[in-house]
């Protein structure tokens, strides 16, 4: 499985839209790793995670044919990570000789609400999924799990596993997780070879009933999907999604979690996720 992430800010963007604080200008500065637009990912070349404004800029900075794209899952319905709008554009005159005919679209309540003020192609097939209930999308096996986050929304962390057996549990946005989550992982005896964790805050203080979280919130969430199987040494661990406010340059990142052996998520960035267990 291939992860590759366009996207790893929150919602303002890094910098921040109007901000001129030190960091922000630091990061306009330094440029790189530093500039960070809005949450979104690519599993392989055909599963697309999340659908802001800045997907026009993605596909065209990462080398993207969007009409390729079969497979698209929204995890909530922020602007930020769902901006409907654009999917009037997948049909005529605005589109021609799509390679791939339909996408698939698959949400929750609040982002399936959303799409009903929304003009949408015909191409473009809807589709509302159950929390807990497995789904089979393409080459992939998708389990939506309640997210800690904008509460009434039906908002979705993904288990995802590939044709091949790797899994990766796409953890956008979110607050630590509902125990609920826990005991379902648990029951379910899943197992993830990559995790991609919610670090909106850093190491801003944030409470488990938080909807983002920081680095302490994601060591407590690792100590307990450790104990209960999810997570083991051959898990790769990634951060990202991260506000501005909680100063994300690459490097001061980089070296605040070296020794928990985590990647660092920027825009651009691939990881290759094998199917692998202790």
């Amino acid at each position: 499985m291939k992860l590759t992430y366009f996207g790893t800010a929150a919602a303002e963007g890094m910098p921040a839209l109007f901000c001129n604080c030190s960091y922000c200008k630091e990061a306009r500065t330094l440029g790189g790793k530093n500039i960070r637009t809005r949450s979104q990912a690519l599993i392989n070349d055909d599963l697309l995670l999340d659908f802001p404004a800045d997907t026009y800029f993605h596909f065209l900075k990462n080398g993207v044919e969007g009409d390729r794209i079969r497979h698209l899952l929204i995890t909530h319905s922020h602007p930020d990570h769902f901006y409907p709008e654009q999917l009037e554009l997948r049909q005529s005159p605005f589109a021609h000789e799509m390679r791939e005919k339909k996408m698939e679209l698959y949400c929750g309540e609040g982002a399936f609400e959303k799409l009903k003020n929304a003009l949408v192609a015909n191409s473009v097939i809807c589709q509302k999924m159950t929390v807990y209930q497995p789904q089979r999308i393409g080459n992939y096996t998708v389990i939506p799990l309640p997210a800690n986050h904008h509460y009434g929304d039906g908002a979705f962390i993904y288990a995802i596993k590939d044709a091949d057996g790797a899994a990766l549990l796409y953890a956008h946005d979110t607050g630590y997780f509902y125990e609920e989550v826990f005991q379902y992982i648990e029951k379910e005896k899943l197992y993830f070879n990559a995790i991609s964790y919610d670090c909106t805050n850093v190491d801003i203080p944030s409470s488990l009933k938080s909807s983002h979280m920081s680095i302490d919130n994601i060591l407590a969430l690792h100590e307990r999907l450790s104990k209960i199987g999810a997570v083991d040494k051959n898990t790769t661990e990634i951060i990202n999604h991260f506000s501005h406010n909680a100063k994300p340059l690459q490097h001061i990142l980089e070296e605040r979690v070296k020794d928990y052996g985590w990647l660092v998520a920027y825009d651009g960035m691939q990881v290759q996720i094998a199917n692998k267990k202790t």
